[in-house]
């Protein structure tokens, strides 16, 4: 990037404007260490990970890393002696740290202290050993068999290197997921078996159903093809990487598949967390690294009464005075756009955010389809590619042709969510306004940048000028109520212990009925996915509450794209952060 000179954090140039020296110079001390220590753990999550360093670096020499040192491969395998040795070093690291005085750092180095201290605790906390085979390998809707399929179809090349790079990851899927099977396997003999089989099959099936005719094949043989070689080294390279996925990939999925129906056979948990010895501190841990704070369970399931209660008054109070409204969204008959491409959408949105958001330099974008096996396997309407940080090339956006019309108001929230003012603005504006590298790459804070994005998909709905905005937000409000209530239940499987018939009298008694299939197929979403819907909805419920706090703070002095700016300007980061943020910007607009 331009602004890199040297690998820090930020300069201390503020250091000498201290009162007195002698602390000055102490605290000098103590801020360049800060700063080395956060450069090396930088530097060492690059290096340990090769993928992390592939996706995040188009030119690791420029950042101190020595790219050839770094073993090519999908990563540590998950059995449990490596497993012990990262606990051990997380808590290593974390001793390191703990000897930081937080109030003797420059105010940005506070701000990334808060960030490593809340991901680095809960991380640490989560992997100790009591927990071992907690985690599932094979979760439905998270695990490696559904995350495989997309980084290989969206591998990047940039060179013939990375190309003899591809073939070896390729090849490294066989023995990586026997690691996972390994792992598996010895976890249903522990008792600690959680996953939803059946989707798993159906996944994998659907994934090597076409052989060697896998558009995830063809995906990577056709970037090789772009790229600068003679057509006798493409063609090489090309039937390298068909062997390379016709004696790894597919086997590797059958396998899965194997494994499957084998534990079929054998004992699987089929509720929630509860049902495990430190199962519901386990799930709280885990709700907490998925909702960017560190509030309690009890805290988000009064923060979702809270909401419920509030979107069926905002509902009531829209239905009240527009009675029609109900019966058209009743009767399915829902106004459409007039859009008729997913680039017509993005184009829209593009000329009118600009008044309500912060500026950025480069929006250029390419929209391409998913690949077929994907698109037809996993539902996603969407998707993002986040880009390396040093790549200021085109922001590459990936839609589902599945997915039904464009015209639809749900594809127009798709792609405000996925694209601007979601995810592809929000991390351009990071990338152009963060320096911190470390805050940039491996500040992970799933709620904020999720619930910001679902905050950004309602937000675009204020542009459809054509569209009666109460139409749109009935929908939006009923969208968010449903999926507070499935928050709700996610916390009754996993840290109450709820039955499937348990589920369905409280959909029943929220006035949801699903007939039995559907209530059991969302019981088993939610069951072996613990916490997936949190980071989007008490994320956007964050996000909602800081922006009416802000309202009624300024009155007539609020405008949404200094919210906007005070939201943004720290990046990806826990809600402590951003709600320091918003306070600043509330104090000084008074």
């Amino acid at each position: 990037m331009k602004f890199f000179k040297k690998l820090s954090l930020l300069t201390l140039s503020g250091i000498l404007a201290l009162s007195f020296s002698g602390c000055s110079r102490n605290y000098a001390d103590e801020q360049q260490k800060f700063d080395t220590f956060i450069e090396n753990e930088f530097k060492s999550k690059i290096e340990n990970d090769y993928v992390t360093m592939h996706i995040l670096l188009q030119n690791p020499e420029k950042f101190g890393i020595d790219s050839k040192k770094v073993k090519v491969s999908l990563g540590e395998r998950p059995d449990i002696k490596n497993l012990h040795k990262s606990y051990d070093q997380q808590k290593k690291t974390w001793g390191n740290f703990s000897k930081f005085n937080r109030k003797h750092l420059t105010e940005e180095q506070q701000r990334t202290y808060d960030i490593f201290e809340y991901q680095e605790g809960l991380s640490q906390k989560l992997a100790n050993p009591k927990f071992d085979y907690y985690d599932q390998a094979f979760s439905s809707m998270k695990g490696i068999h559904y995350q495989l399929p997309t980084l290989f179809s969206d591998w990047v090349l940039r060179n013939e290197q990375d190309v003899k790079d591809l073939i070896t990851l390729v090849k490294d899927v066989l023995p990586y997921v026997n690691s996972m099977i390994a792992y598996t396997k010895e976890q249903a003999n522990q008792g600690y078996l959680m996953i939803d089989i059946d989707s798993v099959i159906d996944h994998c099936n659907s994934i090597i159903k076409n052989g060697n005719k896998s558009s995830v094949l063809s995906s990577m043989q056709s970037s090789i093809d772009q790229l600068n070689l003679d057509e006798k080294t493409k063609s090489m390279y090309k039937q390298e990487l068909a062997i390379a996925f016709e004696d790894s990939f597919l086997p590797a999925y059958q396998n899965i598949i194997d494994l499957m129906k084998e534990l079929k056979k054998g004992k699987n948990n089929e509720e929630g967390l509860a049902k495990f010895k430190y199962g519901k501190e386990y799930y709280e841990l885990l709700l907490q690294s998925n909702i960017g704070s560190t509030k309690s369970v009890k805290d988000v399931e009064k923060m979702m009464d809270r909401c419920i209660k509030n979107h069926i008054e905002n509902l009531s109070s829209i239905l009240i005075f527009h009675p029609d409204i109900a019966d058209s969204i009743m009767n399915n008959d829902i106004p459409t756009t007039n859009f008729k491409s997913y680039d017509e959408i993005l184009s829209f949105i593009q000329k009118h955010f600009q008044d309500d958001f912060p500026k950025v330099s480069n929006l250029e974008y390419n929209i391409t389809s998913i690949h077929k096996e994907i698109a037809s396997s996993n539902g996603v309407a969407a998707y993002f590619n986040i880009p390396a940080l040093d790549d200021q090339s085109i922001k590459q956006l990936r839609v589902n042709p599945n997915t039904g019309d464009i015209n639809k108001i749900s594809t127009y929230q798709t792609v405000a969510h996925e694209g601007i003012p979601g995810h592809m603005y929000q991390f351009e504006y990071t990338y152009e306004n963060i320096n911190s590298l470390y805050q940039k790459a491996f500040s992970d804070n799933l709620a904020y940048a999720e619930g910001y994005a679902v905050y950004s998909q309602f937000y675009a709905n204020k542009y459809l000028k054509d569209i009666d905005q109460n139409i749109l937000d009935v929908l939006k409000e009923n969208e968010i109520l449903s999926y507070n209530l499935i928050i709700k239940a996610d916390i009754g499987i996993h840290y109450y212990g709820w039955s499937l018939k348990q589920f369905q009298d409280f959909l029943n008694k929220e006035g949801f009925t699903l007939d039995d299939e559907s209530a059991k197929s969302q019981y088993f979403q939610l069951q072996s996915n613990p916490a997936a819907f949190a980071p989007y909805y008490v994320g956007y419920e964050e996000f909602a509450s800081l922006k009416e706090h802000s309202k009624e703070k300024l009155k007539d002095k609020y405008r949404d794209k200094d919210f906007h700016k005070a939201i943004l300007q720290y990046g990806n980061v826990p809600f402590s952060v951003v709600e320091s943020s918003v306070e600043d910007y509330i104090n000084q607009t008074k």
